[in-house]
């Protein structure tokens, strides 16, 4: 191991030489800790390698060696993940002549939530009479110390309910999920879904492998001891079961509240607007100006538009399908099928166009589904459970107002008409292939299709004991959150949730599946292909010329690298790096694409945009794929960053401009008025980005100058 730290000290101390030969010094250690942050050097290095090599290096302890460097807090927040990758002494001298560097390192990296870190221990020691640093203590200990009532809490409540197995304890969250349904504080129905996420999880942790058995017999005497006494409390072990569901609302609130302070931890740690303080009276930590939240609020405005205007494209190729005119289903469900269909092509046809997935989807044994199957079984299971549970337990409550005695009497109800209308539903996997099998009706198959069936609940299936394992084994790989795969496998059982199914978002659980559960399934490559094709076609029936994936010629000993699209059209050229992901919801996923993917896919164009200049003019083959005649200096070349989110839409990320690939469809359909609700429309043809028709330079100003939004 030491040996190959060495062999990454080496290697960063080359690298930064030759850097710096051409840049200043900030710029060189700058490009050397991308190099690191990249991963280099590649290979059989570890991230700990890595980490011990760069600490090494020379460049550290030179008096000005940080000044004017982007990035050094982030290349020493992934060193400080391990607690001797680095010198103290080294520690102590960051501390003393750049502070603020290593303060922000300590809160990218979240040292300080590792109290008993002897490195964390040792800084505190170390620099506790500096009244800068004693005020960042104060702060650190102060946010990790609210977390301490509510673990004791949550612990307390998990020695509680320890005999429960998980089949019971998904019982007595289900019945709490119904009581939180319809809040009166105007908070979303999801609100909760991560901490019962969080309970889940941390219970798969602890189960053994034969927690995860579930005989028919043993499913049958949970449900008899635990959920129906709860829903028929005249049984005589009611009290027991009610005294369960009181100490599991206890464990939600508690985990609700962790998770809510966990979350001003995040701020404090990756949010550059986040300041801090340690004064009595005032806010621990709190925002220098309102930037970020305006940010953050306009990113939501601007997801509600496109969320419309995916909305239009859906309603529109299902009138041009030709189902407008058809009965879908018995006519009492007709129109509740026919927005299910709406909704199945509306998320069809983004999932195409920004993520690049393909008609069909393979899954990891190999069998291929359709993509259109995959999302139509979604919509129609949360047809089914609003209509068959939300509404009618809505209706019971306002009838009762109780909700226990709701839920009993819309669970009496189902038995009387033979079916399981519980909190939680269940069925053997052949039954509900069964019921799948009417969704995947088609001309070759009108009775349905099995073996589609099969696959389309494999999709949406979270292997409880598979999970389990891997939080034990691997508890750092991506886990799916409960509406990702919201059918759960127990033994020979599938368990649903309708609190759950009947509200998700199925466009951004499809989404996520595939692209932050399935990250590492092979297709992903070939989708980014996709997304860059589908890209360059667009672009081209507005005239422009496109080449893809060029390999400019080598420069330098440093390859600019393949060249994602190349556009051209009348004198304007764009030069664009694609970057595709998945939906993400909280701000460290943020933070992580941030720098991550976009400071990546930004230090990828600084290389790329002068061998494209050059190429412009030197390669004939490039120009006349493009249909350039023009004189390469009366050329405008624009970089941009093409990313499939649209968090820092508009944004320069280190001078290169992020669009989003959405705004890219609408601004180049020239579709603005689809960014208005359904019952809003109000189309008026003068109403076009290009009053004088469709013009470069035109296309070029709204992009760039964020005009796009302003009047939305």
């Amino acid at each position: 191991m030491k040996n190959l730290s060495a062999s990454c000290q080496a290697y960063y101390q080359s690298v930064f030489t030759k850097y710096l030969i051409k840049l200043s010094h900030a710029e060189a250690i700058d490009e050397c800790l991308h190099d690191f942050l990249d991963q280099r050097p590649s290979g059989k290095y570890s991230a700990r390698n890595r980490a011990e090599g760069l600490a090494a290096v020379d460049f550290w302890w030179e008096p000005s060696s940080l000044d004017g460097s982007q990035v050094a807090s982030l290349a020493l927040a992934r060193i400080l993940h391990f607690d001797d990758a680095i010198a103290t002494d080294l520690i102590d001298y960051l501390a003393i002549n750049h502070a603020d560097v290593l303060r922000w390192a300590i809160r990218n990296s979240k040292l300080f939530m590792r109290i008993d870190s002897p490195l964390w221990l040792h800084i505190k020691k170390a620099h506790n009479a500096t009244p800068e640093w004693q005020e960042f203590f104060s702060v650190c200990d102060l946010l990790k110390q609210q977390l301490v009532p509510f673990e004791q809490a949550i612990e307390a409540m998990e020695y509680q309910l320890k005999s429960l197995s998980i089949v019971e304890l998904l019982s007595y969250i289900s019945v709490i999920a119904f009581y939180k349904l319809d809040a009166k504080d105007g908070e979303p129905a999801n609100r909760y879904w991560p901490a019962y996420e969080r309970i889940i999880t941390r219970k798969l942790g602890a189960c053994s492998e034969k927690d995860l058995e579930l005989s028919q017999h043993a499913l049958e005497h949970s449900i008899k001891t635990h959920l129906m006494p709860m829903l028929l409390p005249q049984q005589s072990s009611a009290a027991h079961a009610l005294a369960n569901l009181k100490n599991v609302d206890i464990l939600v609130s508690n985990m609700r509240e962790y998770i809510d302070y966990e979350g001003s931890i995040d701020w404090f740690s990756y949010d550059t607007e986040c300041c801090y303080q340690f004064r009595q009276g005032l806010p621990v930590i709190f925002n220098k100006t309102d930037d970020g939240v305006q940010l953050w609020e306009q990113t939501g405005h601007k997801g509600q538009q496109l969320w419309n205007y995916w909305m239009h494209r859906g309603l529109e190729e299902f009138c041009l399908s030709g189902l407008a005119g058809s009965r879908i289903g018995s006519a009492d469900n007709h129109d509740a099928n026919q927005l299910a269909v709406i909704q199945t092509i509306r998320n069809e046809l983004y999932l195409k166009l920004v993520f690049g997935i393909d008609n069909s989807v393979r899954l990891q044994d190999g069998t291929e589904v359709l993509l259109h199957h995959i999302l139509l079984a979604s919509e129609l299971t949360t047809v089914f459970f609003e209509q068959e549970f939300l509404q009618p337990y809505r209706q019971l409550l306002c009838e009762t107002s109780n909700p226990l005695a709701a839920l009993g009497k819309l669970a009496m109800d189902g038995f009387m008409q033979g079916e399981n209308r519980l909190p939680l539903t269940w069925s053997e996997l052949s039954d509900k292939v069964k019921r799948i099998s009417s969704w995947t009706v088609n001309d070759k198959n009108p009775s349905g299709d099995a073996k589609a069936a099969k696959a389309i609940l494999q999709f949406w299936t979270s292997d409880l004991r598979a999970l389990s394992a891997q939080i034990k084994e691997v508890p750092n790989k991506p886990k799916p959150h409960l509406y990702e795969q919201p059918y759960f496998k127990i033994g020979r059982f599938s368990f649903q949730f309708p609190w759950l199914t009947g509200q998700q978002n199925n466009l951004s659980a499809a989404a996520n599946n595939l692209r932050r559960v399935g990250s590492r399934r092979p297709e992903v490559q070939s989708e980014t292909a996709r997304i860059e094709q589908r890209l360059a076609t667009l672009l081209e029936s507005r005239g422009f010329r496109c080449a893809l994936n060029y390999q400019p010629e080598l420069m330098s000993e440093y390859d600019a690298g393949e060249v994602d699209l190349i556009a051209h059209l009348s004198g304007v050229v764009l030069l664009i790096e694609v970057k595709s992901g998945f939906i993400r919801s909280t701000p460290h996923e943020i933070w992580l694409h941030r720098t991550t993917t976009l400071r990546h896919a930004a230090r990828q164009l600084k290389r790329k945009q002068p061998a494209v200049a050059l190429a412009l003019q030197n390669d004939q083959q490039l120009r006349n794929r493009l249909g350039i005649v023009e004189l390469a200096s009366t050329l405008q070349l624009h970089t941009w960053i093409v990313d499939t989110s649209i968090e820092f839409d508009g944004v320069l990320i280190d001078e290169f401009l992020v669009v989003s690939r959405e705004v890219l469809e609408v601004a180049l359909r020239d579709e603005t008025q689809y960014l208005k609700p359904l019952d809003e429309e109000d189309h008026n043809p003068d109403d076009s980005l290009y009053p004088r028709g469709f013009i470069a330079n035109d296309f070029l100003r709204i992009i760039e100058s964020g005009q796009f939004w302003k009047d939305l």
